[in-house]
């Protein structure tokens, strides 16, 4: 594991640590509610999509390593093959992130429901094992960090569209 891997699965275990499942789907709601905005009003620059496709495709790679706690079995492939295509517009993109983060939070939900615990380990590629609090507080700073960058990238659009 990479000392940035070491470093982010440090925080976000961290930053679940004492949070319980109604705490964490909060945050998972807040966080939904802010993206969805943020890929809404994102420009429809390939920049744009490309973010928002990454961060469906985490999300998606990330619920599918939850049901492992759900006896699924593993299977260590990347977050690619989860990513809707980067052809789609910003309003289907984010279409598609409401959907996904609507899946993830019926997920937890199963999970609470079947008594899983927030402690239970599932393996992350560079991370390594992430409690399932962990991969919840990884789901929603992952998706913060990277859709804060699609709306820079829109303000400074427009900051550079006004100045000339």
């Amino acid at each position: 594991m990479s000392l940035k891997g070491s470093l982010q699965r440090l925080y976000v275990e961290w930053s679940a640590k004492g949070d319980s499942y109604e705490e964490l789907v909060q945050r998972l709601r807040k966080n939904e509610s802010t993206t969805h905005a943020r890929l809404l009003n994102a420009t429809e620059a390939a920049w744009n999509r490309e973010r928002a496709s990454h961060v469906i495709g985490i999300e998606r790679w990330g619920a599918q390593r939850l049901r492992t706690l759900l006896g699924e079995p593993l299977v260590m492939d990347e977050y690619d093959g989860y990513a809707p295509s980067t052809d789609l517009s910003m309003a289907e993109l984010a279409a598609e992130f409401k959907s996904t983060r609507a899946a993830t939070l019926a997920l937890v939900n199963e999970l609470e429901r079947k008594g899983i615990s927030l402690a239970k380990i599932a393996k992350h590629n560079e991370l390594g094992d992430l409690s399932l609090g962990g991969w919840l507080a990884y789901i929603s700073s992952h998706t913060a960090r990277e859709t804060l960058a699609v709306a820079q990238r829109r303000q400074n659009k427009t900051s550079q569209t006004t100045e000339t």
